[in-house]
Formats: structure tokens, C-alpha cells, sequence
């Protein structure tokens, strides 16, 4: 019986490997193309990328947002100012005007609720703790194999390497869950970015903007899964902590 267990957790294990690996090296390409596919399309309410925001900040917003400049492709927002790039802010294409559509989604959630605060504040202190990752890390794998190999036969070294392994193991716990907590944050906005571009698109110009929208949430996916699998060597190099 436990052999067919053992059988079954590893194929479980091969079949999510398989899956993880493939959106991580599919997700780069997909979004690539509907990229180039939602630039090739142009909206036609007629809207630029900073007039669409001017409507939906009067509409929704009541003009609180201030709109600023960005480097290039950098488009955000943060705090109540939504950031355009200098190629985004003249530009009428489904790809931009989707991409501003979806930081305004942040801004609902920003003006709706502490959602996001919250979100900045765990991801700053991911960037802290995360530090301390590798070093405690390596000292738990030191620690334990120089009491297995018995350099240091005491079990105060063998506790402390442990101790060590488990705090690594809790912290990449924790980015897993920034950033699996970052998909579902992502959704939101992309599912707010579709409402306001119901008011004014049609209904094909939606669904190019969904399809587009779609792609970029699966390379949050991908970096997921290229975190989840960093120990195999299987991905592309990847931060683990923001």
C-alpha cells in the first residue's frame, strides 16, 4: 500500500512540475504575442490612453487622480497617481488603452479599501526578511551535514542547523504567498480594467482587451511557478522575495 502511495504522490508531483514548467516558459511568448496583437487595434471611441483616463477619473473618481509621467514602459499607480509612459500617453491602441484600464482597476482598489497598502506593506517586508533567506539557509545545511559527518558530533549543532532549515522553509513560504497573493490582487484590477472598458468599447474590443489582460496575469503565474520550482534548476533564474 505504501508503495502505491509513494507511486501516486510522485506522479502527482512530475504531472504539477509539468504544468508549472510549462506556463513559466509559455507565459513570456503568449504575452508577447497578444501584445503585438492588441497594438495592432485601435479603439473606436477615438479615446488616447491619458483621455481615457481623464473619463473614468471624472467618472469614478471624481477627479482625485492626479496623472503623472513614467519612464518608458513603466506604466502605474501608486498612491493616487496614475503614471503614464511617454509612448502610452498619445497612444489609442487596445494594448495601452487595457494596460491604463488595468492600473485603474488598482486605483478602485486602492480608493475601495486597504487592499493594496496592505499588499506593499508585506511586500516590503518580504524584501527585508528575505535577506536573511539564503544565509540561514546555508547555515542550516553547514550546521547539519557537519553533524552528520561528525565534525561537529553535538546535538546543539544538529538543533541549531534545523532550526535554521526551518526558518528558510517559513520564509519561502512567505514569498510564495506574496506572490500568490499578487495573482489574486492582479485578477481584481483586470476584472475592474474589463468594467470600465465595457463603458465605452465594443464588445470584440473587450475581448481583445480580456484576451491581453489574461496573458500578462499568466507571467504572474509563471514567476510563481519559477519560484516554486527554484530548487529543481529546471527554471530560469528568478527573485523569489520582491
Amino acid at each position: 500500500m505504501m508503495v502505491y502511495v509513494l507511486i501516486g504522490v510522485a506522479i502527482i508531483f512530475v504531472i504539477l512540475l509539468c504544468v508549472g514548467l510549462a506556463i513559466a516558459s509559455f507565459s513570456g511568448e503568449n504575452f508577447g504575442n497578444e501584445l503585438q496583437k492588441a497594438k495592432g487595434f485601435r479603439n473606436t471611441y477615438g479615446f488616447t490612453s491619458v483621455g481615457f483616463v481623464g473619463e473614468i477619473n471624472k467618472r469614478h473618481f471624481n477627479n482625485k487622480l492626479v496623472i503623472a509621467g513614467a519612464k518608458p514602459h513603466n506604466d502605474h499607480y501608486n498612491d493616487g497617481v496614475v503614471s503614464l509612459s511617454e509612448e502610452t500617453i498619445t497612444s489609442s491602441s487596445l494594448a495601452s488603452i487595457a494596460t491604463i484600464a488595468h492600473e485603474l482597476g488598482h486605483a478602485r482598489q486602492d480608493f475601495e479599501g486597504d487592499t493594496l497598502k496592505k499588499h506593499f506593506r508585506l511586500r516590503k517586508a518580504g524584501r527585508i526578511v528575505g535577506l536573511l533567506f539564503m544565509p540561514l539557509l546555508l547555515s542550516g545545511v553547514v550546521l547539519s551535514a557537519l553533524y552528520f559527518l561528525h565534525v561537529i558530533p553535538t546535538k546543539a549543532s544538529l538543533i541549531i542547523g534545523f532550526v535554521c532549515l526551518g526558518i528558510s522553509l517559513l520564509l519561502f513560504l512567505f514569498a510564495l504567498f506574496l506572490k500568490y497573493r499578487e495573482i489574486a490582487i492582479e485578477k481584481q484590477a483586470s476584472q475592474y480594467a474589463i468594467e470600465f472598458l465595457e463603458e465605452y468599447l465594443t464588445d470584440i474590443e473587450v475581448s481583445l482587451c480580456k484576451d491581453f489582460l489574461d496573458s500578462a496575469r499568466l507571467t504572474y503565474w509563471a514567476d510563481f511557478f519559477k519560484a516554486l520550482l527554484s530548487w529543481t534548476m529546471l527554471t530560469s533564474k528568478n527573485k523569489i522575495f520582491y
